[in-house]
């Protein structure tokens, strides 16, 4: 009996080797860290005199061998990802790492943009046109533009940055025609367009445009306050909400927290917007696990958010200003 268990302690320890050492196609997304952002970020002539606190929460994204695969499986809190059904995912990790990083820059540069604006201050923003980076389906700029392209002219009216080209396109209506002049390699190219109704997140506002995702090409902003974020370790665009709520609460006299622990998550645009993230499930997790009262979300992932939502007050928000409505109100 003795040799028995000795060599069933054998094998059992084999086995787990070679689970460790067989590579999956797949990606485990686990809870990541639920960050106190009075700590990590410093505004000058702000004040860190808020009872509450607001929590950036994140996920943590790890290649997963066979033995992580198994275990989670069966974690409730942990979701698979077959990389092969991720663009990202499929990259090159160093790659992906660089994306994320230049993400999270960009995010933060936004979030002090948003929060400076909203405490009165006019900070400077200049860019070199607009980026696409992608198409809708039933956009008619379809092979007409290309993600890489380059807008920097709208009709003859200069456009450096992603605001620009969102007040031009203002002046307009839906239907009418616009002549688009944009970069591809180096070469000027234009087309001509017709603006279409674009799907508005609050069913409230009518958008239109030429239906593309964009960002402003080498955006660059400077700002009459300093302010700091040491956030290293988090990479990626979701915590542009949060950081710019952690700002402004610094420049304002009223506590924006009302004394609670908020989390939350949210990509956030240069106009206000809010909009969807992925791992809404880990960042609820995490936000529990620091004993938070409110968990802040974008409409669109509020369905999802509700189904892991126990414990936690989960509050949807379209834009920026109904996040600070919001947050007055509770």
């Amino acid at each position: 009996m003795h040799y028995f268990k000795r060599y069933f302690f054998i094998i059992i320890i084999i086995v787990l080797i070679l689970l460790n050492l067989i590579p999956t196609t797949y990606f485990l997304v686990i809870p990541g860290q639920a960050v106190n952002l009075s700590k990590n970020i410093t505004v000058e002539n702000g004040e860190k005199d808020a009872k509450g606190q607001f929590l950036l929460t994140s996920t943590t994204i790890i290649k997963a061998n066979l033995l992580l695969y198994i275990y989670g499986f069966f974690d409730p809190n942990i979701d698979l990802i077959n990389r092969d059904d991720e663009i990202l995912l499929s990259m090159d990790q160093k790659d992906y790492t660089n994306i994320m990083e230049n993400l999270m820059q960009e995010s933060q540069m936004i979030s002090k943009v948003v929060a400076l604006r909203k405490a009165g201050y006019s900070p400077e923003i200049s860019g070199r046109g607009i980026l696409i980076n992608g198409i809708l389906d039933n956009s008619p700029a379809k092979n007409k533009l290309l993600p890489g392209d380059v807008i920097i002219k709208i009709d003859e009216k200069p456009v450096y940055t992603l605001e620009d080209f969102s007040e031009i396109i203002r002046s307009y209506n839906s239907g009418q025609t616009v002549r688009i002049t944009f970069l591809r390699d180096n070469s000027t190219y234009s087309t001509s367009i017709p603006l279409i109704e674009l799907p508005s997140t609050d069913n409230k506002t009518e958008r239109i445009g030429i239906g593309v995702y964009a960002d402003t090409k080498d955006l660059q902003c400077r700002f009459p306050l300093e302010i700091e974020i040491d956030l290293e370790k988090i990479k990626g665009p979701s915590a542009g909400l949060m950081i710019a709520l952690e700002i402004l609460n610094q420049l304002t006299e009223n506590d924006l927290s009302s004394s609670l622990v908020i989390a939350g998550t949210g990509n956030l645009s240069m106009d206000g917007r809010i909009t969807e993230v992925d791992g809404i499930k880990q960042k609820i997790v995490s936000a529990k696990k620091h004993k938070a009262d409110v968990f802040l979300v974008p409409q669109k992932n509020y369905p999802e958010a509700l189904k892991f939502g126990q414990g936690i007050k989960i509050i949807p928000v379209d834009d920026f200003d109904d996040a600070l409505i919001k947050l007055i109100k509770l």
